[in-house]
């Protein structure tokens, strides 16, 4: 990656980074950018950054030893370190909600899920101009779009999810009236 490019990318974390700050405070319900949290949900939070954690520590030691063993993945190797971290946020994004600590007590659900639908937009869009150039793939490799796609297979994984634990939660709830 060039200097041009990685200086657009720092830009662009930048600028997506205050978005997130205003988004935080226009989603929660008290116009705080900070998430409250019970101690239940506290605790069960550490088990996921923790599952998340030791995630991230596995991929990476598969990657290094793909590198040691001179396998090459086609992907740049910013693309590889970001989809370790992102896998990393999937399983801690998916511990969360599956043990019902995903939402804050302060978060506005519905809010939250029109800034995600419109993030998956944002997403979406890069991936299909590019691949529409044609220039998805240059040198047998993905570099810049695949953390686009990373980021949509994540968004995509946890709104699955999302939608099954809902419905087993109903489920139960019919159960137990």
């Amino acid at each position: 990656m060039g200097t041009k490019m990685a200086i657009g990318v720092a830009a662009g974390l930048i600028i997506g980074l205050v978005i997130a700050a205003v988004l935080l405070k226009v989603a929660n319900t008290d116009r705080r950018m900070k998430t409250e949290y019970d101690e239940r949900q506290q605790k069960i939070r550490g088990k996921s950054y923790m599952y998340g954690f030791y995630t991230i520590l596995f991929c990476l030691v598969a990657v290094t030893l793909l590198d040691i063993s001179d396998i090459v993945i086609p992907l740049e190797r910013y693309a590889v370190d970001f989809t370790v971290l992102l896998i990393g946020c999937i399983v801690l994004c998916a511990h969360s909600i599956w043990n019902g600590v995903y939402w804050g007590l302060n978060n506005d659900h519905k809010r939250y899920y029109v800034i995600m639908a419109i993030a998956l937009a944002l997403n979406i869009l890069p991936v299909a101009t590019q691949a529409a150039a044609g220039t998805l793939i240059e040198d047998g490799k993905i570099g810049l779009p695949m953390l686009n796609i990373m980021v949509i297979i994540m968004m995509a994984v946890l709104g699955i999810e999302m939608v099954i634990k809902g419905i087993v939660d109903k489920r139960k709830t019919e159960e137990d009236e």
